[in-house]
C-alpha cells in the first residue's frame, strides 16, 4: 500500500488527505496544532469564502459540514472610488451560492473527520531534521503549509512576479446593519449537490466590496464557532494608510483605526458598521502581513530526500478580496490526487514538477479539470492590484466603467471569481476591447 505523509492541516492538505482515504491509501498527517487548538486559535485566518464550484466539490466529497448554519454568498456589490471622480457601483450575482466559514472551524472539523476515517494524525511541530527521518518511511512527502522553516525548502520561482507585501486588518463583528430585503437573493442548491440535498431554496446575500487607490475592503457574513456573524477586512500595500497603525496596537486601537479607515475610504461599508462592534472572545480584531509568492514545487533535503509542495506552500493566495484561497485548495488537492492515482512507481522530481506545472499552467481536461488554476489565481490578484495604479492599462478602466451600466459586463466581471481562468479576456487589452465593442454591435 502506498504510504503518503502530508505535513500541515491546511484546507488543501486536508482535502488531499480525504481524497486519498477515499482510495484506501495509507495517510499520515502531521500538524503542530490539534483540532482543539485550531478551533480556538488566537490567530484567525483571513480567507473565509468557498465559491460555488468549490462548494459543489466539497458537497460531492461529503465535506460540506456547515450548510445548515453557514451564511450563503450569492454575489458581490463592488463600490469603486476612482481618484478625482464620483464613486461607481458594480453588482452581480453568481449562478448559485457559495458559503463563508471561518477557516478555524473548517480545518478543525476536517482534521477530526480524517482521523475518524483512518488517517494517522500526529500532533507535533516538525523541522527539516525531522523530515530527514520521515522521508525514508513514506513513498511521498507533501508539504501543505507555507509557514516556518520548512517553507525555505522551496526556492522562489525565477519567472514569477514579486508583488509587494500586503497588510490586512480584520474584525469579526456583531451588530452590522443588514441589507434591505430587496437586496437579498433566493437561490437554489449549487451544481453537483446530491438530489434532495437542499430541497428548499435558501436566502443568500451579496458580499460588499470597496476599492480605492489606498485600500480594498470587504464586508460579508461569516460562520464562526459561536455562530453567524460578519467580518470586515481592510487590505493595502506598503507605504499607504494600512501602514499607519499605532506601535503595538491593542484590540480597541485596531478597531478604532479600522472604523476610521472604512469611513474615509469605504463609506458604503461604513454605513453598515457604524453601530457595530467586535465580537468578544473570538480573537475578534487582528493585524496580518503576508507576501504573495510562487515557489518551485520540489524541495530537496540535505540528505537528498524530496518533498513536494502544494497550495500555500508554493502559491500564496491570501487575498481576501479575490476570494481564491479555497479555490486554490480545491484545485491543488484535486489535481494532485488525480496525478497520484494515475501514477505507478517512484515519485521522481520530474513527476513532482510535472504535477505542479499542470496545476500552474496546464490545459483543463476531464481527467484534470483544475489544470491552469495556479497561474489564473495569481493573475487575478495582479489585475486587482493594477486597477488604480498609474501604470494600469487603459482597458481596465474601460471595463469597470462599462460594468457600472451594462449588466452583461458586470456579470462577467463578478461571475468570473468562481473560476479565475475565465479572466483571460480581462488580462489581454485587445480581447477586452473586442468584447466591449461586440456589445454595441447590432
Amino acid at each position: 500500500m502506498t504510504k503518503i505523509l502530508i505535513v500541515g492541516a491546511s484546507p488543501a492538505g486536508l482535502l488531499l488527505a480525504h481524497g486519498l482515504l477515499d482510495h484506501s491509501y495509507d495517510v499520515t498527517l502531521i500538524n503542530a496544532a490539534s483540532s482543539h487548538d485550531i478551533r480556538y486559535s488566537h490567530r484567525p485566518a483571513i480567507t473565509h469564502f468557498t465559491l460555488p464550484t468549490a462548494l459543489a466539490h466539497e458537497q460531492v466529497s461529503g465535506l460540506a459540514m456547515w450548510e445548515h448554519l453557514a451564511p450563503r454568498i450569492s454575489g458581490a456589490r463592488v463600490h469603486l472610488h476612482p481618484p478625482g471622480a464620483s464613486a461607481m457601483t458594480v453588482e452581480s450575482a453568481f449562478a448559485t451560492y457559495g458559503v463563508s466559514v471561518d477557516r478555524r472551524v473548517k480545518s478543525a472539523d476536517w482534521l477530526e473527520f480524517a482521523e475518524d476515517r483512518g488517517a494517522k494524525v500526529v500532533i507535533s511541530g516538525i523541522t527539516i531534521s525531522d523530515l530527514e527521518f520521515f522521508w525514508r518511511m513514506y513513498d511521498l512527502v507533501i508539504l501543505a503549509t507555507g509557514h516556518g522553516e520548512l517553507s525555505a525548502l522551496f526556492a522562489p520561482a525565477s519567472n514569477a512576479p514579486v508583488p509587494a507585501r500586503r497588510a490586512v486588518a480584520q474584525a469579526i463583528l456583531t451588530g452590522v446593519a443588514e441589507t434591505e430585503a430587496a437586496d437579498r437573493h433566493v437561490v437554489g442548491p449549487p451544481p453537483g449537490a446530491p438530489p434532495g440535498y437542499l430541497p428548499e431554496p435558501v436566502v443568500s446575500d451579496h458580499a460588499e466590496v470597496a476599492s480605492s487607490p489606498e485600500i480594498r475592503a470587504i464586508l460579508s457574513p461569516v460562520l464562526v464557532d459561536s455562530g453567524p456573524q460578519h467580518v470586515l477586512q481592510l487590505m493595502g500595500s506598503s507605504g499607504g494608510p494600512m501602514d499607519a497603525w499605532p506601535e503595538r496596537p491593542g484590540r480597541d486601537d485596531i478597531w478604532r483605526r479600522m472604523a476610521e479607515l472604512t469611513r474615509q475610504h469605504a463609506p458604503a461599508l461604513f454605513e453598515r458598521i457604524e453601530d457595530a462592534g467586535p465580537v468578544p472572545e473570538q480573537q475578534d480584531v487582528s493585524l496580518h502581513s503576508y507576501a504573495p509568492h510562487v515557489r518551485n514545487p520540489v524541495g530537496h533535503l540535505p540528505s537528498g530526500g524530496l518533498v513536494l509542495g502544494m497550495a500555500e506552500a508554493v502559491i500564496a493566495t491570501d487575498d481576501p478580496v479575490a476570494a481564491q484561497a479555497q479555490n486554490m485548495a480545491i484545485a491543488s488537492a484535486s489535481h494532485y490526487l488525480s496525478r497520484i492515482l494515475a501514477h505507478t512507481g517512484a515519485f521522481s522530481p520530474a513527476w513532482m514538477t510535472e504535477t505542479f506545472e499542470g496545476l500552474w499552467q496546464g490545459t483543463p481536461c476531464p481527467e484534470f479539470p483544475f489544470a491552469g488554476m495556479g497561474r489564473a489565481i495569481t493573475g487575478l490578484s495582479e489585475v486587482l492590484d493594477l486597477i488604480w495604479a498609474p501604470e494600469a492599462p487603459p482597458h481596465l478602466a474601460e471595463v469597470l466603467g462599462a460594468a457600472t451600466h451594462d449588466q452583461r459586463v458586470a456579470d462577467r466581471f463578478v461571475g468570473g471569481l468562481d473560476d479565475p481562468r475565465s479572466y483571460a479576456w480581462l488580462q489581454d487589452p485587445h480581447t477586452a476591447k473586442d468584447y466591449l465593442s461586440s456589445l454595441t454591435r447590432p
